[in-house]
């Protein structure tokens, strides 16, 4: 008789937030130029490239800082895999 619609459709705030950390992940996977700083529900970034449309990759940390240069130098705190599980 009820229905929660809120939990069968994800709100619009948390489908920007995944795809600005998805953006995130594509970005330094791909290794693009850029400043990415990811602080839960914080992201920034500067410089980089929007994901593909299929791209599965995940980055598995609430919490990074990571700086892409040009020649393919990556500077991060996030050390783990973008496989997801």
């Amino acid at each position: 008789m009820w229905s929660n619609d809120s939990q069968s459709q994800p709100s619009k705030r948390s489908d920007s937030s995944d795809l600005a950390l998805k953006a995130i992940t594509y970005s330094l996977d791909c290794l693009i130029p850029g400043f990415y700083l990811w602080l839960g529900p914080i992201k920034l970034r500067l410089g980089g490239s929007l994901p593909e449309k299929d791209y599965p990759g995940v980055i598995h940390s609430k919490v990074g800082i990571a700086i892409v240069l040009p020649g393919y130098r990556i500077f991060s705190t996030y050390q783990g895999t973008y496989d997801p599980r």
